[in-house]
């Protein structure tokens, strides 16, 4: 704030170094008003380069950091606020959990926040860092007691974590939403450039091995083996519409946390994969109670999830098509350092199985 403190336009301000999001925050707060037209004071020492750069900035504005909708949404007050809040109470947490781990926090650099092909935010990266420390005291704890984790070692870690806003997941966005809070550990199919890892699983990986370590130690009801997947995926306040997943091989497990109430999985069992999603019906699905117990299902078939209130996180674990192609490197690292039970063909098979009839 220091570089740009002393800026008297907005062009000068973005020269110095500083973000939409932070003009927006500040403009909000009423650190300062917007002059009239005829008022407006020209910047000084712009390139007509620049001008036209930071022109394309503000035409390509979709509000504050925290707002979901549009910003002429009826709503769009309501729910900034109630982001907001969210948000003051997840940097708090990471503040206790950081003191009780001795762990310190620090602002850091623009080339800091986005080296590794991991583009955060500080509170993004402060988020993850502590969550992944805590995942690995809780699995230290578990090795040395010889003990099972349970529901609350994953629900602490997870309402640390530090979500990104994911603009990618068009397939379940709800009405009037932009983004939703959504990551992804473990092995995927890119949108480009074929199979890897995800950058934040490399850097954090203890939150992925302690996942697939509760996931161990809690069976699914009714499973006779072990579940096997290639991917984690962690979404945060967000009802996901109907939708069939469509990269995915196999069954999913999925599992929701955190203080609650609604938030269930509807689940057409009996979807031929085939009829428009607006033509199902949710009499013609089951709704499962995913707070209660983990359940087992077919995520290439119609789903959605009922509408809640409180702070929900889901767990989903599955496996990606054409796993293989994560490539013999990478499928050893999500082994050993982030405990992925690896799936085979057989081993899906019988899974599959599982959900038939389900």
């Amino acid at each position: 704030y220091a570089k740009y403190m002393k800026a008297r336009t907005v062009g000068e301000a973005l020269k110095l170094g500083t973000k939409i999001a932070d003009l927006c925050w500040e403009l909000e707060r009423g650190d300062y008003s917007l002059p009239k037209a005829s008022k407006a004071v020209r910047a000084k020492g712009l390139t007509p380069w620049e001008v036209e750069r930071f022109e394309a900035k503000f035409a390509s504005m979709v509000g504050p950091r925290g707002l979901a909708v549009s910003m002429d949404a009826e709503n769009a007050a309501e729910e900034l606020a109630k982001e907001e809040a969210w948000m003051k109470s997840k940097i708090e947490l990471t503040r206790q959990a950081a003191k009780r781990l001795g762990i310190r926090l620090e602002a850091e650099t623009h080339a800091e926040l986005t080296e590794d092909g991991v583009y955060e935010t500080s509170d993004t990266r402060n988020g993850r860092l502590v969550a992944n420390t805590l995942a690995q005291v809780k699995l230290r704890e578990k090795t040395k007691k010889g003990i099972r984790l349970n529901e609350e070692d994953i629900t602490e870690v997870l309402r640390i974590w530090g979500f990104a806003q994911n603009y990618g997941r068009l397939n379940v966005l709800p009405g009037g939403r932009k983004w939703v809070y959504s990551d992804t550990l473990g092995g995927i199919k890119r949108r480009v450039s074929g199979y890897g890892i995800t950058p934040p699983t490399v850097r954090y990986p203890a939150v992925a091995k302690l996942l697939n370590q509760w996931l161990l130690d809690n069976r699914p009801p009714g499973l006779m083996s072990d579940f096997v997947c290639t991917s984690i995926n962690i979404n945060a306040n967000y009802g996901a519409k109907i939708h069939r997943d469509g990269n995915n091989v196999g069954p999913s497990a999925i599992r929701a946390v955190g203080d609650f109430k609604g938030g269930e999985l509807y689940y057409w069992a009996q979807d031929d994969k085939m009829t428009p999603l607006d033509q199902l019906h949710k009499s013609q699905a089951k709704k499962l109670n995913i707070k209660r117990r983990t359940e087992v299902f077919d995520g290439c078939r119609a789903h959605s999830v009922d509408p809640f209130e409180g702070e929900r996180v889901s767990v989903v674990f599955f496996s990606c098509r054409n796993f293989p192609k994560v490539g013999a490197k990478n499928i050893a690292f999500l082994k050993k350092e982030c405990g992925f039970a690896w799936p085979t063909a057989e081993r899906l098979e019988a899974l599959k199985r599982h959900t038939e009839g389900r």
